[in-house]
């Protein structure tokens, strides 16, 4: 009972970190589209030359959080997935033909040229680079939203096959509660007979 009950613990606490996971992976998506967005901003306010250093600010913050989340499931991809192809396709998508983990690291270091160049040129440039990459053929945004679904796909196999681990469990539990009671009864019945 204890087993099953710290078991139960368990699988509360392995669904809450897919859960994360699945989050974070829906956050990675938005947070391409909005770099975007902002890099567009900060061209246009270069073009008509306005100075808006809020846009620069919220356009480094998404950077920042957007490397942050794809170092997290990065990792998590290498250290779960990667050994275990049966669950997930994610590996495949991160380092197979879907090559997130390639395409992620390019629009990155390319939206983190916007900061360094003087010329609108330049920047107009890089802000087309970004829309491509994000929504081009077999862009960036496509290999997200795959991601996104192996996400859920993934921890909904997991939790299938932890939940049918917990019944197993259970009906053992209670054959074995079942045979100690067929014992019991019968040792009681024993001692019925040996008394008369």
């Amino acid at each position: 009972m204890t087993f099953y009950v710290q078991d139960s613990k368990q699988e509360s606490i392995k669904q809450d970190t897919l859960l994360y996971y699945i989050n974070l992976s829906g956050k990675q998506r938005q947070l391409a589209q909005r770099i975007v967005f902002l890099s567009q901003i900060v061209v246009t306010n270069r073009i008509l030359n306005r100075n808006n250093p809020s846009s620069l600010t919220e356009l480094r913050e998404c950077i920042n959080q957007l490397n942050s989340i794809h170092l997290i499931l990065r990792n998590f991809v290498i250290s779960t997935i990667v050994g275990d192809k049966t669950h997930s396709t994610l590996d495949e998508i991160y380092f197979g033909d879907g090559n997130l983990n390639v395409k992620m690291e390019e629009f990155l270091n390319d939206a983190n040229k916007i900061f360094f160049l003087q010329s609108t040129q330049d920047l107009f440039r890089v802000n087309q680079e970004l829309l491509t990459q994000l929504e081009g053929d077999n862009g960036l945004l496509a290999s997200l939203e795959l991601a996104t679904l192996s996400q859920q796909f993934y921890a909904q196999n997991l939790l299938k096959e932890s939940q049918s681990n917990l019944q197993i469990l259970l009906y053992v539990m209670l054959l074995i509660c079942g045979l100690q009671i067929l014992l019991l009864l019968g040792g009681l019945e024993k001692n019925k007979s040996e008394n008369k």
